[in-house]
């Protein structure tokens, strides 16, 4: 599997969908001084962020046994004009955003078997989020979980009643051991 370089209208695609969930400029910032390329897998297109400085290297024959994936940091994969952020971008990306939501530790434990959050768990949430609004999910020590789709608007928050849905699991860091355990 060799390396490519994204089309514009691809990474323009990418920038749109980070930019739209996690604020404007959020995408720019995350690449600072690296390079998007993509490694295809059939229909997936991983897209990892590289030091600018290895592009030449690229483009050069591998050496025998090495694996591109190892290459850079995965920023997410493209599926049929969809992008999905990767795990691996999620501590990165917390520093940048303030679309979060805060978990208690027993939510935090939930959220990380794949379960959604309810009202009872939150500790903490920007009143300007939205339904439909992708956050990132933290527990009390501010460690990145996962990313859960808000299912109200988080001024209706105090109206809830405790075992009622705020947010539904999107992925979370559970997901490798359930899926690969």
């Amino acid at each position: 599997m060799k390396p490519e370089l994204l089309d514009p209208i691809e990474w323009e695609t990418i920038i749109e969908a980070i930019d739209k969930e996690f604020g404007i400029g959020v995408t720019k910032k995350l690449l600072g001084k690296l390079t998007p390329m993509a490694l295809v897998h059939g229909n997936w297109r991983n897209i990892y962020l590289i030091p600018t400085s290895w592009m030449d290297m690229l483009f050069e024959e591998a050496p025998s046994g090495f694996d591109y994936h190892l290459v850079g940091k995965q920023l997410g994969v493209m599926t049929q004009d969809r992008f999905r952020l990767s795990l691996q971008i999620l501590p990165d990306l917390v520093k940048l955003t303030t679309k979060v939501l805060i978990v208690s530790k027993q939510g935090a434990e939930s959220f990380t078997y794949g379960r959604s959050i309810l009202k009872q768990s939150v500790l903490y949430m920007d009143f300007n989020l939205k339904r439909g609004q992708r956050v990132l999910v933290m527990d009390e020590d501010h460690f990145c979980l996962g990313i859960a789709a808000l299912s109200m608007d988080a001024s209706r928050l105090g109206r809830l009643g405790k075992d009622k849905l705020v947010g539904k699991n999107l992925v979370d860091i559970g997901w490798f051991i359930r899926r690969l355990g």
